[in-house]
């Protein structure tokens, strides 16, 4: 439809054609959810509902319920037109919208048929897209329900004194093999098999606030399950990781606040903990920056092109928190699912990047020298030369030197050593620590093993000798190897008598 007035014509969108297009912007299920969920908690809700089930005459739904502070007759009516807010808008520095389009974009991703009912100061009101109204009729068309059909909604009945309830329906994306309960029902629970973990990390500074973020945690559930944060720093577990020092990213429209954390080690991880910080990949790719609007996770495991992907920094994640009112600088999209940082700000992030990752390449690019220097026993070093690194057994262990002595020719002991060093396995080594950490048990020894290795040490630090010296006894333990073994000390004062 058109008209001219002085020269200029108003072309207006085919409502049927704009919106089927619409559908198909890159929405995934989880994301499509995720963004109804922004709504809820921009509305002050500590407690979310998610539910799904299949309706005698309507067919399968999904619902998302809150207690947040519900929208009166005119604030739902404005919340369902499109574009309803302007992305140029000065946001509040909690609100998580942006286009104004997230809700209902969102939902015809997934459903052909999307009703929002609210309560606020004791009154019910609702408003209903259905798309295929809008096809036949070519024409935006929002239709308002009254008390009769209100009533016949599914969960409607448990709204409280204020709140939403935003309810899916004709959900003709739902990939089941057929139209029986059963298979409705494996089909929603492939779906929210994915879109648990989902909304457990982007939402999880919500569902377990840290300290000094100054809000009430968010209970939020999926047909009764509670869903716990799932937090990629590793700061609700223990172990817990290495928090750096905050950076501070000055900008005219607000301030980025940045912070690294190093990961506990996966030898110090139960497996179901290393499985959870892996986020269903490993860790070598999800390192990287974690960059949240408002606390709301916006993209993460990516360096944003200022640094690569490297198994020395696998352990290194950093937060970005970015206000709202940097959202056009950085590129916010509709999905708000990828962002991309002005030059300016990658000019400011690039040094503390590259440092962050430098400090998180030490422990491993410097792990023989430390070793070396450390209280413990260790037995290879890291030599680098000219530019060329190798790992060398150290020719000064006591070991080493009590095998060479029982040798009486350290030619054939040197010639072991060198074919040992020479044939080190370091592209399964690498390949195992980057795929599989977890599998590896190098140091793990039966009691029998770990009091003869031990034997060894300490004939070689004290032959002969019925006793041993607290200082020796404590540098035998200290040795990695021994570290990791809770019953070392009972072997070893089992073996010598410990003097003080």
């Amino acid at each position: 439809m058109t008209e001219e007035v002085q020269g200029q014509l108003t072309l207006r969108p085919s409502a049927a054609r704009l919106l089927e297009s619409m559908r198909d912007i890159g929405y995934s299920f989880e994301s499509a959810l995720a963004d109804i969920v922004d709504n809820s908690i921009s509305a002050g809700a500590t407690r979310i509902e998610i539910a799904n089930d299949v309706h005698a005459d309507a067919g399968p739904y999904l619902a998302v319920l809150d207690n947040g502070r519900g929208m009166t007759t005119d604030a739902l009516t404005a919340a369902m037109q499109h574009g309803s807010r302007s992305p140029r808008e000065t946001r509040e520095a909690g609100d998580l919208g942006r286009f104004g389009l997230g809700m209902k974009t969102a939902s015809f991703s997934q459903c052909r048929r999307v009703t929002v009912v609210s309560r606020s100061g004791g009154r019910l009101a609702a408003r209903c897209w259905d798309l295929d109204l809008v096809v036949e009729k070519d024409d935006w068309i929002l239709r308002v329900l009254d008390d009769g059909e209100i009533g016949k909604l599914p969960l409607v009945d448990r709204i409280g004194a204020c709140g939403t309830l935003v309810l899916w329906q004709k959900l003709d994306r739902l990939d089941a093999l057929g139209d029986q309960d059963d298979q409705l029902y494996a089909a929603l629970n492939q779906m929210f098999g994915l879109a648990r973990p989902h909304l457990a990390l982007t939402f999880h500074r919500f569902i377990a606030p840290e300290p000094g973020e100054g809000s009430r945690a968010v209970t939020m559930t999926i047909n009764g399950a509670q869903v716990e944060a799932l937090d990629p720093f590793a700061r609700l577990m223990t172990p817990r990781s290495d928090a750096h020092a905050v950076e501070v990213v000055r900008m005219d429209q607000g301030d980025i606040v940045v912070q690294a954390f190093t990961l506990p080690h996966h030898q110090r991880l139960k497996t179901a903990q290393l499985q959870a910080l892996e986020l269903g990949s490993s860790l070598v790719e999800t390192q990287g920056l974690y960059v949240y609007r408002a606390r709301r996770l916006i993209a993460g495991g990516t360096w944003l092109g200022l640094a690569r992907r490297a198994e020395l920094t696998k352990l290194l994640r950093v937060r970005v928190d970015v206000p709202t009112s940097l959202d056009a600088e950085w590129s916010v999209d509709v999905r708000k699912s990828r962002v991309r940082p002005p030059a300016a700000v990658r000019a400011k992030l690039r040094p503390l990047v590259e440092r962050m990752t430098e400090t998180a390449r030490r422990p491993y690019t410097y792990r023989g020298t430390r070793q070396a220097a450390a209280s413990g026993l260790p037995l290879w070093e890291r030599v680098e030369e000219r530019g060329t690194l190798r790992y060398e057994v150290r020719r000064d262990h006591p070991m080493i030197e009590a095998l060479q002595k029982a040798a009486g020719a350290q030619t054939s002991v040197d010639a072991v050593l060198l074919a040992i060093e020479s044939t080190l396995p370091l592209e399964s080594l690498f390949s195992d620590v980057a795929g599989t950490p977890q599998a590896l048990r190098q140091s793990a020894m039966a009691h029998d093993e770990l009091q003869k290795l031990l034997a060894a040490f300490v004939e070689a630090m004290a032959p002969g000798k019925d006793t041993l010296p607290s200082s020796i006894a404590e540098a035998i333990l200290a040795t990695p190897v021994f570290a990791g073994q809770p019953s070392a000390r009972a072997v070893l004062a089992g073996l010598r008598h410990i003097e003080n």
